[in-house]
């Protein structure tokens, strides 16, 4: 079980997992309008046809290097493609993980070795810390007792 004080707002939340979390995170970032933290997942269709329309439309400044970004994010897709063939039938398709952190975008290839789990508690864990929030990671709420409250006994 997550805590979550989040001290703009004057208000204290019980997640049961950092996935609702993040779901909630999520949302107060749209709501704010800002999308600069993202935690996202996209088939690798609509990342290379999202950067294809985009370098079409001729919006990025450094022709040279977006070349050399597509060509490298292609092959990154194909390597990962040929090893996800391994998994069994009927699983996920590969997708591509998108993680932004305020100012540093970054593409992560979906592959079996990749802990998304992980990289989703230290993206909330980041946005708490960045956004003044103190998240607390308890087996239950029975065991969170708040200092100076009646719960704490002097020996």
């Amino acid at each position: 079980m997550l805590i979550l004080f989040d001290f703009p707002a004057n208000r204290i939340l019980a997640l049961t997992n950092y996935s609702k979390l993040h779901n909630h995170l999520e949302h107060l970032e749209k709501t704010r309008g800002k999308g600069k933290w993202v935690f996202a997942s996209h088939s690798h269709q609509r990342v290379l046809s999202f950067y294809r329309y985009v370098r079409a439309q001729k919006l990025l400044v450094l022709p040279t290097t977006s070349a050399i970004f597509e060509r490298s994010l292609e092959e990154a897709l194909k390597q990962a493609e040929k090893s996800n063939t391994a998994v069994k039938e009927g699983s996920k398709n590969f997708d591509i993980l998108e993680i932004v952190d305020g100012k540093n975008p970054v593409l992560i290839p979906v592959t079996p070795d990749v802990d998304v789990e992980a990289l989703q508690k230290q993206w909330c864990q980041n946005y708490c810390k960045a956004h003044g929030y103190a998240l607390y990671e308890v087996s239950s709420p029975a065991d969170f007792k708040e200092p100076g409250g009646e719960d704490d006994q002097a020996s």
